[in-house]
């Protein structure tokens, strides 16, 4: 009875935002990443991911770590969205974001941002299947000298971010990769986004996981 009530009238939903616990620019020339406020993305000749490792070095991604471990177990997860932040006056227009939107793909979490090396993303290389990604996103608008987000629904597939989340309880990584191509415009198109390392925590990059509760969670089983 009690259960069955409780189930009946579930408590409003539990909203997680976590910041990464490491974050790098995945590119050969790359800064320090333990310092680097910027994670810059793009693309080549219509790829988001190389091929092959001998390609790579062509290619810039944003990997990206969190701790989900206070994310509890067997929660029903109603939305996941990957947040974050873009520069000013961006390189790109709108139409071009939306033809190339920023994608989130699966990576191992066994990356650390102290102890990183561009060598490692060659042996943990973002998937490149077609139907690997978790979401895209693109900006609502690009304001007028003025920074703005970007929002990734990790729900809408075609990959199973549910199912990664249960597979990775404790930590769990994304690559965000982008087929924008900065060698197909004179301004050299990319994205260039806030790292966790910036001084501003509201242009941080967010993993918002909103999620409810089970009737045996509520009761305290």
């Amino acid at each position: 009875m009690i259960t069955s009530l409780l189930a009946a009238l579930m408590v409003a939903p539990t909203t997680l935002n976590l910041t990464p616990t490491d974050d790098v620019w995945v590119y050969p020339h790359a800064s320090d990443p333990g310092k680097d406020e910027y994670l810059r993305v793009w693309g080549v000749g219509g790829k988001a991911v190389a091929e092959d490792s001998g390609d790579a070095d062509n290619f810039s991604y944003a990997y990206l770590k969190w701790d989900v471990s206070t994310f509890p177990k067997d929660a029903k997860l109603t939305e996941a969205k990957l947040i974050v932040t873009h520069i000013a006056s961006p390189t790109f227009d709108l139409e071009s974001a939306k033809k190339s939107p920023l994608e989130a793909r699966p990576i191992l979490a066994t990356f650390e941002e102290k102890k990183w090396t561009y060598e490692e993303s060659l042996k943990n290389p973002p998937d490149k299947k077609d139907k690997s990604y978790f979401g895209t996103g693109f900006p609502d608008l690009i304001p007028a000298d003025k920074v703005f987000t970007i929002s990734i629904d990790l729900l809408k597939g075609p990959n199973d971010f549910k199912k990664y989340l249960a597979d990775n309880p404790s930590s769990l990584a994304l690559a965000v990769v982008s087929t924008l191509d900065p060698s197909e415009s004179e301004n050299r198109r990319t994205y260039k986004l806030y790292s966790k390392d910036t001084e501003k925590p509201e242009r941080r990059p967010v993993l918002k996981l909103v999620y409810e509760k089970s009737a045996s969670q509520l009761l305290g089983r």
